[in-house]
């Protein structure tokens, strides 16, 4: 029980990556509260199936770009379990495949929005809680096309590479406080989503490229989040974990 008495915030944890991850920390003893930002995905089923297994969940609905609703979350979150320990932001938005010339502006924002300006207040948001207990966890997921970039993924790619400034001059401020902060970057990964367009031969194709000769799980990526998150990892902050195999190494 690497999370006992520990208070999980994860974004975007109503499907995929999220939802994963919400299992693994309350297997491991976290209170969990699962976000979903828009429509997407299931939450009532990540509940139950978490309530299911014996563990501490609350839902909330919120737009964590938007900063009322993003206090709001957090008031919710600390009404339902006292406090956060430990946030992961994991939200994506849909990315628009195409070429830098076809894209616009607004595209960009949006990807901006939902990754780094929702970072933002929702680190804003768990710092003073954990600035007070002298404990905390803070861990993005981000993506190995920072380091491997893909055609057609440029808002995508520039929205999340931002991250690794944000990250490291967060984790050099915030440590005198025992605070960490880090980032776990998945390669592609076996959620529902890419299971239902992903076909046996581009899966092939895929892992002949990769080291350890398979595709990343869900799994995979909750497991580096749960070390970054556990006291196993109480002594890294600001670092950039590649989850894939070793097709990246850092």
């Amino acid at each position: 029980m690497l999370l006992e008495n520990k208070v999980a915030l994860i974004t975007g944890s109503s499907r995929g990556t999220g939802a994963g991850i919400a299992r693994v920390f309350a297997r491991e003893g976290a209170s969990v509260v699962i976000n979903q930002v828009q429509d997407e995905g299931d939450p009532q089923h990540i509940l139950e199936e978490i309530q299911a297994a014996g563990g501490k969940v609350f839902f909330v609905k919120a737009d964590i770009t938007d900063e009322a609703q993003v206090r709001e979350m957090m008031s919710k979150a600390e009404g339902a379990f006292g406090k956060v320990d430990i946030l992961v932001s994991n939200y994506a938005a849909a990315i628009p495949r195409k070429g830098f010339q076809e894209t616009t502006w607004t595209e960009w924002q949006e990807q901006i929005d939902t990754t780094l300006k929702a970072a933002f207040l929702c680190t804003q948001a768990v710092l003073p809680g954990m600035k007070a207990q002298r404990w905390g966890r803070i861990i993005s997921i981000n993506t190995i096309g920072i380091h491997q970039p893909a055609p057609y993924y440029h808002g995508y790619t520039a929205a999340k590479t931002a991250m690794l400034g944000f990250t490291r001059n967060l984790a050099v401020e915030v440590g005198q406080y025992n605070i960490t902060v880090n980032i776990v970057s998945p390669g592609l990964t076996l959620t529902d989503e890419v299971k239902a367009m992903l076909t046996p031969e581009a899966q092939e194709k895929h892992e002949k490229q990769v080291p350890l000769r398979r595709t990343g799980t869900v799994e995979d990526t909750a497991h580096a989040a749960l070390f970054f998150a556990s006291e196993l990892g109480s002594f890294l902050t600001g670092l950039y974990l590649p989850v894939c195999g070793g097709q990246v190494m850092e």
